[in-house]
Formats: C-alpha cells, structure tokens, sequence
C-alpha cells in the first residue's frame, strides 16, 4: 500500500483491500512462471517504492533464503526506527535511499518497481540512474506493474499523485529508451478494468472532484466479501494468462513487465 493510503506499519492481513491480497498472487504467479528459480535460492531483492512494506514481508514468507532490501523515499527516520523493530527478527532491511543499500547487498538479483514509475515524472531518466547502482547487474531482473491505459486517467489518479498510465507499448517503448531489454510484458484485472471504464464513465458525467476520491487504506474489511472478490481477481488473472500464452491478449487495469539491462 502507497505510503497516502496507509493508516499505519501494524496491518492486520484481513483488513487488507482484496486488490493487493489478488495482485500478490499474481507477482508471485508472474515469477513462477518467468524466474521460477528466484523463489527457491538465497537471492537479494530490492523492492523500491515498497509503501507500508506489506508486499515485501509477506513475499519474504515465500522466499525463506532470500534477503530483501526495501526502499522508500516517504520513510522518516522515525519510520525506519518503527520498522527495524518490526523487522528485527527477520530478512528485511529498510532505507529511504536506495544508495544506501549497496552498504548491505552488493549484488542485487531481483527488482521490483510495483505501481511506482506513475508517480515519477521523469520515469525514464529514473530508470536510466538504477542501472548505475553498483549492485544493479546485467544478470538483474527487474519486476514492473503499472496503470493501464492513459484513456482511464481520472481524479482517482490525481489523488494517488500519479503522472500517467500506460499501455504494454508504452511501457515497452519506455523501458528501451532507459536501457532496458524487455522479456515478458502483459496485463492483468480485466475484471477491474471494465469496472473502471464504468466509472470513469460515471465520473466524467458527474463531474466528480478530487476531494471525493479514496484510497484502498480506506477499505473497510469484510471477510466473506474480501475473499470472493480476492477469489474471483486470481480467477481473472489466471484465465488472462492462459490466454496470452496462446496467443490472445485481453486488457487489464494493471501492466506487468519483466525486463532486464541491455548488454
């Protein structure tokens, strides 16, 4: 969760809005299948932009060898404090500048940028300047979602300070211009995306403003609901994947994107 959204470090797993409980499993799923061997070595990951560091803790229960370095410019020195207790007992370390994770790891072997290059205005320049961290090599995988479809752009956006979506070209063509050679791209929610299409729809006719615009820290949890919904975006997820490896791309609310650098 983005650090806007967030109420506090000290999250309960069924408070958590389905949508991040759903898109776990499918980074989980997108490694799986694209890296398999990442989740079974002692590897190093760096989760830049890693909000209330829920997805990085949570991941780390699925790569019990692996040591994770997560980074987020939002942190205080205060936060960092609250989070080395948390994490004192386990294989996360927090920073709030990513220079300062090549004191801990000096290879890192994966990378993940999860809704994270939407809020950087200059996202290519941004990429660009990860490639020069000494722990960033050619054998690195990076792991990238992002926003889908700049047409879907609404107050909502506004609100979680984002500077555009893209599109699976979009993407592409960005990370090629930062020096990136791209392996797998696709998308995933296509439930959510038509949800979307509704609403901006909706929103466009109401003319609605920023001010009545919520993140997911609001979600107000329900357990029953949370786990059909969490069900039902996996389902999703699965059956898209399916049919992008025939062949047949279906859009979807988020971009997904495995690259590494260009040698």
């Amino acid at each position: 969760m983005d650090l806007t959204e967030a109420k506090h470090i000290d999250y309960n797993i069924s408070e958590r809005h389905p949508w991040e409980l759903a898109r776990f499993k499918v980074i989980l799923s997108i490694l799986k299948h694209t890296s398999p061997y990442l989740l079974k070595n002692k590897i190093n990951v760096l989760d830049i932009g890693c909000g209330d560091t829920f997805f990085v803790e949570k991941l780390s229960k699925y790569m019990p060898l692996a040591k994770f370095y997560a980074v987020d410019i939002a942190f205080s020195n205060n936060l960092i404090n609250q989070f080395e207790k948390k994490f004192r007992n386990k294989p996360v370390k927090v920073y709030n500048n990513i220079e300062d994770t090549n004191k801990d790891s000096n290879h890192i072997d994966l990378v993940l940028l999860l809704d994270v290059i939407e809020h950087i205005d200059d996202h290519i320049n941004f990429l660009k300047n990860l490639l020069k961290y000494s722990n960033i090599s050619k054998d690195t995988i990076f792991l990238i979602t992002a926003p889908a479809y700049q047409f879907l752009f609404s107050s909502h956006d506004i609100f979680l300070k984002h500077y555009r979506r893209y599109n699976n070209t979009l993407l592409k063509n960005t990370l090629q211009k930062a020096d990136y050679k791209v392996i797998k791209t696709g998308y995933f929610f296509t439930a959510l995306f038509i949800v979307r299409v509704l609403q901006v729809i909706i929103k466009k006719i109401k003319k609605s403003s920023i001010e009545k615009e919520k993140g997911i820290g609001e979600w107000k949890s329900n357990k029953i609901k949370s786990s059909i919904l969490k069900t039902v975006l996996i389902l999703d997820f699965k059956f898209a994947y399916f049919l992008q490896n025939t062949g047949i791309k279906l859009p979807g609310l988020s971009n997904y994107v495995i690259c590494k650098k260009s040698v």
